[in-house]
């Protein structure tokens, strides 16, 4: 078994005891240093995943948002190719369960937002290293989006999924911030 996947298995593992008045802790210190960042306020558009139960909280992020005007963009999987096509909705009625029980967009009541007009892009992992590298869920598909992508990039992350250096491959691209329950972490800093 490769590193990364132990990693990953014991990251999700260690998560997934963590009891709710523990989860709504990190959630909201991540909310908060998130909606004062100046990514988040000048985003007409943001792409953002629909969270799950093992996910940091992104309901609030996507009101937050359409409470200020701006758009939301959520993936959709397209399994035969590993590609992220994201959709604009505003509404529950627009969505449903998709690949492996993570809600999406349906693309028939919504519309197609090509990558080049998302401003900022919470990109989900599992863990970080402070420059900004992350171990997703182990698909790939954001790491084919990453090197198309030329908006801002921000990750959302407990302090406990940080780790002092994530085992890279040589197309591993970093997230430009990190946002925990205590910080942010801009990982440009960190590279030079």
């Amino acid at each position: 078994m490769s590193e990364k996947k132990i990693l990953r298995q014991k990251m999700l593992k260690e998560l997934s005891l963590l009891s709710k008045l523990d989860r709504k802790k990190v959630e909201t210190g991540q909310q908060m240093q998130l909606f004062t960042t100046p990514a988040f306020q000048n985003a007409a558009t943001i792409g953002v995943t629909i969270s799950t139960e093992i996910e940091w909280d992104t309901y609030t992020v996507i009101k937050k948002a359409w409470g200020e005007g701006k758009i939301i963009a959520s993936p959709k999987c397209m399994v035969k190719t590993k590609e992220l096509h994201y959709y604009a909705w505003n509404h529950q009625n627009q969505i449903q369960d998709g690949y492996a029980g993570i809600k999406e967009p349906i693309p028939e009541k919504t519309k197609q937002i090509p990558y080049s007009d998302i401003d900022l892009l919470i990109v989900p992992g599992v863990i970080f290293d402070k420059r900004g590298y992350r171990i997703g869920y182990g698909g790939g598909y954001y790491d084919r989006m990453l090197a198309d992508y030329t908006g801002t990039t921000i990750s959302l992350c407990s302090e406990r999924q940080l780790i002092q250096q994530i085992p890279r491959e040589s197309y591993d691209l970093p997230v430009e911030q990190i946002i925990t329950e205590e910080r942010i972490l801009h990982t440009s800093e960190q590279n030079t």
